[in-house]
């Protein structure tokens, strides 16, 4: 019975370590901190194996002072959280969001990326006869943050 239970292990075991090991793969983004103004976009290079896909989990925040809306882009990066590519991420004065990021990086020839643009300022919407004295600003600028989890 010993050399049975002996033999299968010796079989099943690697077959269960494989996947873990293929699983295993991860991409790694770039850190950092971007200020950025209207129209600029803060890009975060991902650096991931050019031969197959791995996962990549990650966090950015994104602050504002004033109303700001970003739209987040990403090259070769398959989200399986929130924001997917193309969404709009609005913020409220003084604002803080905060994403954890998780998704697939395809194999790429190291030009995959992901990226916050500052595209728009709305501006507050008044009716007619309706005092909009305090009504807040828009942002000036946006501050991005994105690590590695």
């Amino acid at each position: 019975m010993f050399d049975r239970m002996t033999k299968v292990c010796s079989i099943a075991l690697p077959l269960l370590v494989l996947p873990m090991a293929a699983h295993a793969a991860s991409a790694s983004l770039e850190a950092g901190e971007h200020v950025i103004q209207l129209g600029e976009a803060a890009e975060f290079a991902v650096h991931s194996a050019q031969d197959t896909s791995t996962d990549l989990h990650a966090w950015c925040e994104v602050t504002a002072s004033g109303r700001a809306s970003l739209t987040f882009d990403g090259e070769h990066y398959i989200p399986l959280s929130e924001p997917a590519v193309g969404d709009i991420v609005s913020l409220a004065p003084g604002e803080t969001r905060r994403f954890d990021l998780t998704g697939a990086v395809e194999a790429n020839k190291g030009n995959a990326y992901i990226a916050f643009a500052f595209t728009d300022v709305p501006t507050a919407m008044c009716f007619p006869g309706q005092k909009c004295d305090g009504a807040a600003a828009g942002a000036q600028n946006v501050k991005v943050a994105c690590g590695n989890s």
